[in-house]
């Protein structure tokens, strides 16, 4: 069940802390001075939408990281960037395209 604004994780910050302490003996001791949890936001074949909203002039979409968009930010947003600059894509943007939900493609359900 997904919450859009869920209250961390104690035992995941506890565990945590003791794997960086563990890890960096020198960081024994440190407190957590505040801590947030959220929302990760998926697609149903957990592959990103980096596209134009089709009916809605402007508007781009670049959301969808399924966990990953930490890692995958510097990718999405170079891309985004080409789009909405009209630039020559860094990569084929159709892959990300928002309409493959609703054109008759087929959706391979990803591993999230």
């Amino acid at each position: 069940m997904r919450v859009l604004d869920p209250a961390p994780s104690r035992r995941t910050i506890a565990a945590i802390l003791q794997r960086v302490t563990e890890q960096f003996p020198a960081m024994a001791g440190i407190e957590i001075a505040d801590s947030w949890g959220a929302y990760v936001d998926c697609t149903p074949d957990a592959v990103p939408v980096i596209s134009p909203a089709d009916g809605v002039k402007g508007l781009y979409l670049a959301a969808g990281g399924s966990g990953h968009g930490f890692g995958l930010g510097p990718g999405i947003g170079h891309l985004a960037a080409d789009l909405v600059a009209n630039d020559t894509p860094c990569v084929d943007p159709s892959p990300f395209r928002l309409s493959r939900f609703v054109d008759g493609s087929k959706v391979k359900v990803g591993g999230i």
